[in-house]
């Protein structure tokens, strides 16, 4: 970990902390197995394309990149984020990363950023740039102009998708996880992320029309991105969804500062 820190001190003061954050949240065995299935889901989206490029049903190309990015969020994505907020806390006070950048000047603050941003980035190389590459081929395979143009929209709406999700699970994954037990943590994602999706028939009929949808955070995520489809584009529902979302981060923000100061007075230095 000192290495990490020295290659921080080595670089601008934002960008080295966001560098740092990204080494940590890529570091351990869980999270360089979620990479390789994020690299691997990536490739059978563009062997899939080429299946249907040379098959009966072509225009299934144009459901590559939103296949691709559900499951490279929902499954790499999700378990990138687990391998790298669970006990995020603990690891790092052990480790002696948070006594390294204390004594570079660095704040709880900017701690914190470095951490976010880092897992930030790291989901959006994992979600987003295997988005890209599988509908990037997906596009090229395609026999006419129109579907080109199709897959191509879904491809730039998948990416903006997969951009959201790491920007939204990030702090998520640190509020739930990174002062928790693995347990506890555990529970409280699945809280976050999983019941209001199955609550999603009972908030339809309490909600306003056109609210249910954005009751869930994957709900408010696949919105989104439907929202951006050419078939479907809907800019107040974008506006909705985004919104949402933002909301999310921001309250995830507050409660991963309020986690850390309790962590801090739970387990002094």
């Amino acid at each position: 970990m000192a290495k990490l820190v020295a290659m921080e001190s080595r670089r601008s003061r934002g960008g080295g902390l966001v560098a740092l954050g990204g080494a940590l949240a890529r570091s351990g065995p869980a999270a360089k197995i979620s990479l390789g299935l994020g690299a691997a889901i990536a490739l059978f989206g563009t062997g899939a394309s080429v299946v249907m490029a040379r098959g009966a049903r072509p225009e299934g190309l144009a459901n590559v990149p939103l296949l691709t990015s559900s499951a490279l969020a929902w499954g790499a994505g999700t378990l990138l984020a687990f391998a790298a907020s669970v006990h995020a806390f603990r690891r790092d006070k052990q480790q002696g990363v948070r006594a390294l950048l204390a004594a570079r000047g660095r704040s709880d603050g900017e701690y914190l950023a470095s951490r976010i941003l880092g897992l930030a980035r790291a989901l959006a190389a994992v979600t987003a740039g295997g988005t890209l590459v599988a509908g990037v081929a997906a596009t090229l395979l395609a026999q006419n102009a129109s579907l080109a143009i199709r897959t191509l929209a879904g491809t730039g709406a998948s990416f903006i998708f997969a951009i959201a999700f790491a920007a939204t699970l990030a702090p998520i994954a640190l509020a739930t996880l990174g002062a928790r037990s693995r347990v506890g943590g555990y529970l409280a994602l699945i809280a976050v992320l999983v019941i209001p999706e199955l609550l999603g028939g009972w908030a339809a009929h309490v909600l306003p029309e056109g609210w249910a949808e954005l009751a869930s955070i994957p709900g408010a995520l696949t919105t989104l991105r439907s929202s951006l489809l050419p078939d479907a584009f809907d800019a107040l529902r974008f506006a909705h969804a985004f919104a949402v979302l933002a909301l999310v981060a921001a309250v995830a923000l507050f409660v991963v500062r309020g986690q850390l100061a309790r962590f801090d007075r739970e387990r002094p230095a």
